[in-house]
């Protein structure tokens, strides 16, 4: 399982700095995307943030541009999902779990079953929040630049190493915000209840933050045929 996730993540991640040169498309809408509107967009360039960066400002792993202002604008602030060939780059700024942001930015995702999307990043949430508020709190009595980077340093640490699958399954709220699905224990009971199999090998793990992991969940919703991992 371990292997799979890596070669996921390596696919994910592959370079710092990628032109997208052709057949780039984008939708301004979950809906779009369910219903295949895709608008042809011009060559993309994107970077990858630094894993700091990614902690502080949401975890988002891609920042795409056109160099045209007004498609930059679109790019950040409006549009759903860029999708160059297969791969898919879905926006994160509107997304939202559990009232907490990931921030700016485009993360690649996979298509699961016929109109969700998942990707893989770190836990956000309620508790999430509360425990790096509190880390934070402690090492800032020690001051400025010291405090900060330790606590920053232990927080992007703890957090890069628990990453966990996300579902995009619906359009915007009233808020304009997206509520994403975490792949946890109900809804992964959901899936595996008809296979046998597959319940096994989820609950097999007893420990339930090693079970929502995503190189324990990815594997399983493989072979339950809800994904396709990228082999490459």
């Amino acid at each position: 399982m371990k292997k799979i996730f890596i070669l996921f993540l390596m696919s994910l991640l592959m370079l710092t700095s990628v032109t997208l040169q052709a057949q780039c498309r984008y939708c301004n809408t979950y809906e779009d995307f369910v219903a295949g509107r895709w608008q042809p967009l011009d060559t993309v360039c994107f970077d990858q943030q630094s894993k700091t960066h990614q902690v502080w400002w949401g975890g988002s792993d891609f920042i795409l541009k056109t160099g045209d202002k007004t498609i930059d604008k679109m790019l950040k602030k409006e549009i759903f999902a860029v999708m160059q060939a297969d791969t898919i780059y879905v926006n994160c700024r509107n997304l939202r779990y559990e009232k907490a942001r990931f921030g700016n930015g485009y993360s690649r995702a996979i298509r699961m079953g016929q109109n969700d999307l998942l990707f893989v990043n770190r836990k956000i949430g309620r508790k999430e929040s509360m425990n790096a508020g509190a880390i934070a709190g402690v090492f800032g009595v020690l001051g400025g630049a010291i405090g900060g980077g330790i606590a920053g340093g232990m927080i992007a640490s703890d957090m890069l190493k628990d990453m966990v699958c996300y579902v995009v399954s619906s359009g915007t709220d009233k808020k304009g915000h997206i509520i994403l699905q975490l792949m946890d224990d109900e809804e992964m009971h959901e899936i595996v209840k008809d296979r046998e199999d597959l319940q096994q090998l989820y609950w097999n793990e007893k420990d339930e933050s090693k079970r929502k992991a995503a190189s324990h969940v990815l594997p399983i919703l493989e072979k339950a045929g809800l994904i396709k991992l990228p082999k490459e």
